[in-house]
């Protein structure tokens, strides 16, 4: 996205400027992300006026000009240092190493903001990405931001836990056949109805392995019957979890970036591939 690179630094000057005229100053430091919180919350507290297809491009348009001012500070703070330039996402501009998926998506990040509230904090946000690109994220206590896809073909961009029983939901009601979250390393895949689901992880970074979450309490290995929207199968007794083991499971995936660290966390059984 060479042209992005170009303007960032005009928009995020843009930025600058607006907080200026409301009596803020945005200095490209790292602290600065609290004064971005401070403008996209006021938005956040204000969403019953932005109506139809117009409020939504205005929140949008908010989202791009605080976001490309965090994405220009973060390239000023050392990430431009480490290689990351604004490269294109499917349309959107985000932050990461040309020829790596290495990547932040501030302006996403931004959007999520407006529209969730503090729980997308910003200065969160920036906190993470300086951690991450120095080496200093723990390899459990960090949320995954993988993406979601269901069977419907819906796709939604960098989910965080907090959004996920959502999208479980949406299975154990029958208003989805299967709902799969898709991180860099592989994906995380279930379907199911009521309280009966069968899951599966697949990891693909040095190659592919997946596993079989399974009941640990259950030492059937039978095959049954297990009727959902998505048709009939026979999955063996012991793969047949509740709805309770596999929000538990989701939270661990989101949780533990390591492979190794999710699988000592979660009961299963390598599928032979």
């Amino acid at each position: 996205m060479e042209n992005f690179n170009h303007i960032a630094g005009s928009i995020a000057e843009d930025a600058v400027q607006y907080a200026l005229q409301n009596g803020t100053v945005l200095d490209y430091t790292r602290e600065s992300a609290n004064s971005v919180d401070t403008f996209l919350g006021a938005i956040h507290d204000n969403l019953d006026r932005y109506n139809g297809s117009e409020g939504a491009k205005s929140l949008w348009n908010a989202a791009v000009l605080f976001g490309t001012y965090i994405g220009e500070m973060l390239l000023r703070s050392g990430l431009s240092e480490k290689g990351f330039v604004w490269v294109d996402d499917d349309g959107i501009p985000i932050l990461g190493i040309p020829g790596s998926q290495t990547a932040v998506s501030p302006i996403t990040k931004a959007h999520k903001r407006i529209l969730n509230g503090t729980e997308d904090s910003m200065k969160s946000f920036v906190d993470v990405v300086f951690s991450a690109v120095n080496g200093e994220l723990p390899k459990t206590g960090v949320l995954r931001v993988p993406d979601v896809e269901t069977a419907s073909g819906e796709k939604i961009e960098r989910i965080v836990f907090n959004e996920s029983d959502y999208y479980i939901s949406l299975v154990a009601e029958g208003k989805e056949d299967f709902v799969i979250f898709k991180s860099h390393d592989g994906f995380f895949q279930f379907y199911g109805v009521g309280n009966q689901f069968v899951c599966e992880a697949w990891f693909q970074l040095s190659g592919r392995r997946a596993y079989a979450l399974i009941n640990p309490d259950c030492t059937n290995t039978g095959r049954v019957s297990l009727v959902t929207p998505f048709g009939k199968y026979t999955p063996r007794e012991r793969d047949i979890i509740s709805l309770k083991q596999l929000k538990e499971a989701a939270q661990e995936y989101f949780s533990n970036l390591e492979e190794a660290d999710f699988l000592a966390k979660v009961p299963h059984e390598k599928i032979e591939m």
